[in-house]
C-alpha cells in the first residue's frame, strides 16, 4: 500500500496578503482539511467546460480522498483530465477557506481501499458506520470496488484566511 505522501510542502505567503499578516502554518490547514465533511470538487469536461459537484472527501494519507460512480460526470471527465480541485470554505464572510489542486489516481490495490474506507469511516463516523447513517453503505462501496476511490495528489494548496486581517497562504509539492 502506497498512501504516504512523502513530502511537507513549502509554504509561503501570497501577495494579496493584508500588510503584516502571516501564512497559515501548513500544520492547521492539514488540521482542517481533517475536520471538513462536505468539498466541492471542480474537474473539467471533454469540451473544456467546467464541472462543479460537492461530495464527501478526506484529508488523510497526504492526500484527499473521494469516491464516485463510474458513470458520473467526475468519474467521466477524470478519464480524459486527472486535473481537479477540491474546495471547502466556511460560507461566511470571516473564517477560513481551501484549495487543494492536484492529480486524481484511480485506486485498485485492496490494501489502499480498505484503509481509505478506514479513515473515511474514522472521519465520518456513524454517518458511514450505523445503520442509520446516511452513507452507511459506502465503506463497503470501497472495500469492494462499487464505488471508484480516487487518491489527488496535491500539487499547490492555498488557505484564504479572512479576518482583521487576510492572508493568502499558498503551499507547494513540486
Amino acid at each position: 500500500m502506497s498512501t504516504d505522501q512523502t513530502t511537507t510542502p513549502q509554504t509561503s505567503l501570497g501577495p494579496f496578503s493584508s500588510p503584516g499578516a502571516s501564512a497559515t502554518p501548513w500544520e492547521a490547514t492539514e488540521w482542517a482539511l481533517r475536520g471538513i465533511q462536505k468539498f466541492q470538487l471542480c474537474t473539467v469536461r471533454r469540451d473544456g467546460r467546467p464541472h462543479v459537484t460537492p461530495l464527501l472527501a478526506i484529508w488523510a494519507y497526504g492526500a484527499m480522498w473521494f469516491t464516485t460512480g463510474d458513470q458520473e460526470q467526475k468519474a467521466k471527465n477524470l478519464i480524459a483530465n486527472q486535473h481537479c480541485a477540491l474546495t471547502a470554505g466556511t460560507g461566511s464572510l470571516a473564517g477560513t477557506d481551501y484549495v487543494i489542486e492536484g492529480t486524481a489516481h484511480l485506486v485498485t490495490d485492496q490494501a489502499t481501499r480498505d484503509a481509505a474506507a478506514t479513515a473515511f469511516e474514522q472521519s465520518y463516523g456513524w454517518h458511514l458506520t450505523h445503520e442509520d447513517g446516511t452513507w452507511y453503505q459506502l465503506p463497503g462501496a470501497v472495500r469492494t470496488g462499487k464505488a471508484q476511490l480516487y487518491r489527488v495528489e496535491p500539487d499547490k494548496a492555498f488557505a484564504f484566511a479572512i479576518a482583521n486581517e487576510s492572508s493568502e497562504t499558498r503551499y507547494d509539492w513540486t
